[in-house]
């Protein structure tokens, strides 16, 4: 799953407490991907997968093989948070809304019933805002304290029964369609599965395959329950990079339904050969790859990253020579953030050099060459201001200029 491991420090342990009814503090996450959805319109044929990690980690559209089903999760998004955001979904009047929620908010100590009063008012708002919509309340999934990894969900398995229990009665009451996701990912003893989880509460792709069985007659599109969960065909066109990539749904962005996004989970480039000699193997049609800092931070190595790209452009080739490879230079970043401080002075210039050395040898392998600087970079050669909220990930004005400058190779 493209993003759980990169966004782990997004998890459950990193927000703060929630009390029903009070302005909920939103981490910078939550904001760069909303503001990422409002920059991707929604349509009435579209079927909208809205929630927290867990919605955000699948890759829906891939999952049915549908452009019109499309992932609204933000990690560690709680309730309110989906209510706060909510108008960027409904404003489209989808087909239908599939909604899950709830284990962050247990996690900030909210009980049953208040999570339940939170559903409720969010269902009550969608039907108000999009009656035209066929809601579908999921079930909390369970979680799995074994693994011991998120403190605040220590003892909370009762209130994940509970939860379900309250949940399914508002579904009732505001006439929605309920789906018990709960038994068809429970144990024996009504934990999550051991072999669909690698930390107790979010799941692997075989999870995402029993997710699309347990939904799909209400999706109400056809798919195949053989073979990859996730796999990619001779037509597809995959994003391949560091976290930059696992933030946006380039699909929708680039307006083409055979891009897919394949990141590796680590802001330098050491990871990025294999992962590119990895979806070089199925053999798609174009790997956009992403060049990357060795280390985040002004005293980067430009020659490390200069070979380390060569090598993924010449894995690409040895493993699929009819891959078209499209090499994307070093993004920008803002100094005006403690973090990237360093890469205030000198450091704009070995961004600009180490680029000019990554177009030649794109050139040199047959690859062709994107240049971001000129699109998201300021007049100092900073990540621009309001293209960011933390220095260095994306807002969706951010990644609507980086899709307008990747245009020219989807016309």
């Amino acid at each position: 799953m493209k993003r759980l491991l990169f966004f782990l420090t997004l998890a459950l342990m990193t927000m703060p407490m929630l009390i029903a009814d009070e302005p909920y503090v939103y981490n910078d996450y939550y904001w760069q991907r909303s503001s990422l959805f409002e920059k991707l319109p929604i349509g009435t044929a579209d079927i909208v997968f809205v929630g927290n990690s867990l919605t955000d980690n699948g890759e829906w559209h891939e999952l049915f093989r549908s452009p019109e089903v499309k992932n609204r999760g933000i990690i560690s998004d709680v309730v309110q948070g989906i209510s706060d955001r909510i108008g960027s979904v409904t404003a489209g009047h989808p087909r239908k809304i599939f909604l899950l929620s709830g284990a962050n908010d247990i996690s900030h100590h909210i009980t049953a019933d208040s999570l339940a009063q939170a559903m409720e008012k969010l269902i009550m708002k969608i039907k108000e805002q999009s009656p035209e919509s066929e809601i579908y309340l999921q079930s909390l999934l369970p979680i799995n304290n074994d693994f011991h990894r998120y403190r605040n969900l220590v003892g909370t398995e009762q209130v994940f029964v509970d939860g379900n229990e309250l949940l399914e009665q508002v579904a009732k009451r505001q006439g929605v369609t309920w789906v018990n996701l709960f038994p068809a990912f429970a144990d024996a003893e009504g934990k999550l599965r051991k072999e669909l989880t690698a930390d107790g509460l979010h799941v692997n792709a075989e999870g995402y395959r029993i997710w699309r069985r347990e939904v799909a007659k209400y999706v109400g599109l056809p798919f195949d329950d053989e073979g990859e969960v996730y796999p990619i065909g001779a037509a597809d066109v995959v994003m391949v990079g560091n976290g930059l990539i696992a933030g946006c749904e380039w699909h929708e962005l680039l307006r083409c339904p055979q891009v897919k996004a394949r990141p590796y989970y680590a802001a330098e480039v050491a990871p990025l050969p294999q992962a590119a000699a990895a979806v070089a193997a199925a053999k798609p049609a174009k790997i956009f790859l992403l060049a990357a800092y060795d280390r985040l931070s002004g005293d980067f190595a430009p020659d490390t990253v200069v070979r380390t790209v060569e090598r993924a452009i010449r894995e690409v080739k040895r493993i699929s020579p009819a891959t078209t490879v499209v090499v994307m230079g070093l993004v920008p970043v803002s100094p005006a953030y403690e973090k990237y401080a360093t890469f205030a002075d000198v450091v704009p210039a070995k961004i600009q050099a180490t680029n000019r050395r990554l177009r030649d040898i794109a050139k040199r392998n047959d690859a062709k060459w994107v240049d971001l600087m000129p699109v998201l970079a300021d007049d100092n050669g900073h990540l621009r201001a309001d293209y960011t909220n933390d220095g260095f990930h994306l807002m969706g004005n951010g990644y609507a200029a980086w899709g307008e400058a990747l245009a020219k190779f989807f016309r």
